[in-house]
């Protein structure tokens, strides 16, 4: 080959590697699309991705010891911090050598900590300023590890955008990983792959994406936290560059929402806030039944303030339990059921002040109206969805065997997951939220309570916001197993008692000491789990 003949093939080379980097991104995005996703981790950096030991509660982690978060944290957000490896990332043919990869997720992580596949954020110009995929420098693999449909996610936010709410795109993943001497190319399952929210969303979706972005954790409504913007900082956790400046405006919004008189809020709030826009996200998480978002926990979704106008608008995040599949406010009849008066659980000042206003409540009922008679349909939804299931059959099996071949069992995700399917769920919401509008029914008001199917009782109260987490599926086992003259409830004597059995059982090696190992496996005994050896190997 002549020299001139190398430059020419350098060229072409370099020139479809530079139009991968700089494609439209809507290449990478559609309902139905499946990339194909190899990731290369070495045996050194693999087990580092895991997070430190205080942030993980349940899982396996750095230094092999169960640690509780602080009790200071908000609910819904476990304080896991994930660190970055390097890795190689292959797609289309392409192979990016160096790029950063790293676990993600709160409740999703900590349900799929004991399992090979996770949730999983490329950051592909984290170690190298000139990767990028089809212009794309984030991109996020939801693991859906608590949807046994896997295609929960992609078809709610396709109902968001439909709504007209600005949301993330979405396609899915096939996810490969090798890791020398432990994974050789090994199929993890199939991934949603998730737009990230940055700086080119907001651009492509506000025309200005220099504003202030937040990701809120643990919050009723938009809570007001003072004069001083240091005490927002935490709670509603900015993600932008302009995040330590831009206070003001949420200090007036959190305040004119907690603290106006009905007359100031009613007259200002349109200058605080997108109040269409609301309206919209507002409807479709009432359809959604997303209560692992905004009107359930209080996480999982972005608040932008344009620099444009100055009002706030709310992007959904994290649809994996949407289509009434959170069993934890309610089973899946009941989800269904949801009121369009009070989606939400307990208080939630913003909802029931908007609400209250007549203008608002009109406009809220009408877009339930519309996205009845467009959405919510068997030529759309319906549509979507058995495009969705088409696309996505072969590969749900595939996974299915793959994981019952690493032998790793489900994870703690059945208990949260176990609403009915998105076809017959879509039926009932139709039925119910049809008949709420007629007047004919009221509708299901949410409450904390244990999962469907883990007994009967009364619902355990909020508490603080968010409610006892992930303590609700743990306590009617608990409650079973140390109640010893089944009053429903434990006194002292039995929970001392029971304590000493569980310690006794639990304790495998009877070295008088129960390690992380132990501990997890005893939980998951506790709840009828099939105890599975840890995947990383970590502990016993």
């Amino acid at each position: 080959m002549t020299p001139l003949s190398h430059f020419f093939g350098a060229l072409a080379w370099l020139y479809s590697f530079q139009g991968l980097a700089q494609a439209n991104p809507q290449e990478v995005f559609g309902l139905t699309r499946v990339h194909q996703f190899h990731f290369t981790v070495s045996a050194k950096d693999y087990p580092a991705m895991d997070p430190p030991p205080r942030a993980n509660p349940f899982g396996p982690g750095a230094a092999g010891q169960p640690v509780i978060p602080p009790a200071d944290r908000g609910a819904g957000n476990f304080g896991f911090e994930f660190p970055y490896v390097h890795a190689a990332f292959q797609a289309e043919n392409k192979v990016f050598k160096d790029i950063g990869l790293r676990y993600k997720g709160s409740g999703t992580y900590m349900v799929s900590s004991r399992l090979s596949k996770r949730s999983l954020k490329i950051d592909l110009d984290r170690f190298d300023a000139s990767l990028a995929f089809h212009g794309l420098t984030k991109l996020n693999l939801n693991s859906s590890v608590m949807d046994p449909s896997k295609i929960r996610e992609a078809l709610a936010f396709e109902v968001f955008r439909a709504a007209g709410v600005m949301a993330p795109r979405t396609a899915f993943a096939e996810v490969f990983i090798t890791v020398p001497g432990k994974f050789d190319k090994e199929f993890l399952g199939l991934y949603t792959l998730v737009e990230q929210v940055d700086e080119e969303f907001l651009k492509r979706n506000f025309q200005n994406g220099k504003g202030l972005l937040l990701k809120p954790e643990g919050i009723r409504g938009v809570p007001f936290l003072g004069d001083d913007p240091a005490a927002y900082q935490k709670t509603y956790n900015p993600k932008s560059k302009e995040g330590n400046g831009n206070w003001k405006g949420l200090v007036e919004f959190t305040r004119l929402v907690n603290k106006g008189t009905d007359a100031e809020f009613q007259n200002q709030i349109a200058k605080h806030l997108d109040v269409d826009s609301f309206v919209r996200f507002l409807a479709a998480n009432t359809l959604l039944a997303s209560m692992d978002g905004f009107i359930g926990l209080g996480h999982n979704f972005y608040l932008y303030q344009s620099p444009d106008t100055g009002k706030f608008t709310f992007i959904p995040w994290d649809l994996d339990l949407a289509f009434g599949s959170f069993n934890i406010f309610g089973n899946g009849d009941q989800l269904a059921d949801l009121s369009i008066e009070h989606p939400h659980l307990g208080e939630n000042k913003l909802i029931d002040r908007l609400l209250a206003m007549p203008n608002v409540k009109s406009a809220y009922r009408e877009q339930l109206k519309r996205l009845l008679s467009e959405v919510f349909t068997k030529e759309k939804l319906g549509k979507d969805l058995e495009l969705v299931e088409s696309a996505t059959k072969e590969l749900v099996a595939k996974e299915k065997k793959a994981v019952e071949g690493r032998k790793e069992g489900g994870g703690f995700g059945i208990f949260f997951s176990g609403g009915p399917g998105v076809k017959v769920f879509m039926e009932k919401r139709v039925a119910s939220a049809r008949g709420q509008l007629e007047g004919n029914k009221k509708g299901f008001v949410p409450a904390f309570g244990p999962p469907a199917g883990m007994g009967k009782g009364p619902a355990i109260g909020p508490g603080r916001p968010g409610g006892p987490g992930v303590g609700a599926p743990l306590a009617r086992p608990f409650l079973n197993s140390l109640d010893a003259n089944k009053d429903g409830q434990v006194t002292e004597a039995e929970f001392a008692t029971g304590m000493k059995v569980f310690f006794s059982t639990w304790d495998k090696d009877k070295n008088g000491a129960l390690d992380q190992e132990e501990i997890a496996e005893g939980l998951q005994k506790l709840q009828g789990i099939p105890v599975r050896p840890s995947p990383l190997g970590q502990g016993k």
